[in-house]
């Protein structure tokens, strides 16, 4: 499991910025704690701060990442796509880790079963609000491409299409059979960040991928045209000079 998370780049990405962005807030948190209580060495006292926040990251990053990496192994193996359980397999992987790291680290620092226990429960609630909020942003952010994309509008006639062709007897019974019958995540509320994904919306998130990677070729392939411009001032430029020299040479 550890080569198969070491050996994706992007696994290796997310693991270095987590922690990369978890040690500049220790060092942040231990620089105010150090000026506030006037702790003496202020240098001291903040790169401890940011050390253990960064192992904490490493830690913490790690195993989610390990725990990511199961779930999609466990989703190609039921023929599942991983966009459809992205949600729920970040939040559930988010939490664990959580939970790991919060116990670890609880138990290191006091040495009492209390200490883990309290540990666990306090990061794992921590991890998933955290978690829950970044699927929240990300998904809203998604829904701004789309709406720029000119796809709003079709999406909402299709859920009102649904829902006149869905329209079933209010009856207790129709009530009873449709909660054991539907799915569990689609019965969920709209504001809850765990929620599964249409093909159409698959597609759409990939266009919106894909122009983005586009838009970020073309200012690569501004940036290599202009460096060539340059290039090409600066060699006429110490032609023209070693034949100013040759010419005073002679």
């Amino acid at each position: 499991m550890g080569g198969f998370i070491f050996g994706d780049q992007h696994a290796r990405r997310r693991i270095l910025w987590g922690t990369v962005g978890l040690g500049s807030i220790g060092a942040v948190v231990g620089l105010n704690l150090a000026i506030l209580r006037n702790l003496q060495p202020i240098r001291r006292h903040t790169l401890t701060m940011a050390a253990n926040w960064t192992v904490y990251g490493v830690f913490f990053f790690t195993t989610r990442e390990a725990l990511l990496a199961e779930q999609k192994q466990k989703n190609e193996e039921l023929h599942l796509r991983h966009s459809q359980t992205r949600d729920s397999d970040e939040l559930f992987s988010s939490a664990i880790s959580g939970a790991l790291t919060g116990s670890v680290l609880g138990f290191i620092a006091r040495r009492t079963r209390a200490a883990a226990v309290s540990g666990a429960l306090l990061f794992s609630a921590v991890s998933a609000a955290g978690q829950m909020t970044f699927t929240a942003f990300n998904r809203r952010r998604q829904l701004w491409i789309i709406q720029k994309m000119g796809l709003a509008k079709a999406k909402e006639e299709e859920k009102v299409e649904g829902s006149v062709e869905n329209k079933e007897s209010s009856s207790v019974a129709a009530r009873l059979r449709r909660m054991l019958s539907a799915d569990p995540i689609a019965m969920l509320p709209d504001w809850f960040p765990v929620r599964r994904i249409s093909s159409d919306e698959y597609r759409t998130m990939l266009n919106a991928r894909r122009e983005e990677l586009l838009f970020e070729i073309r200012q690569l392939q501004d940036t290599i045209a202009s460096m060539s411009r340059r290039e090409q001032v600066l060699l006429s430029r110490l032609r023209e000079e070693e034949s100013a020299h040759d010419k005073a040479d002679k």
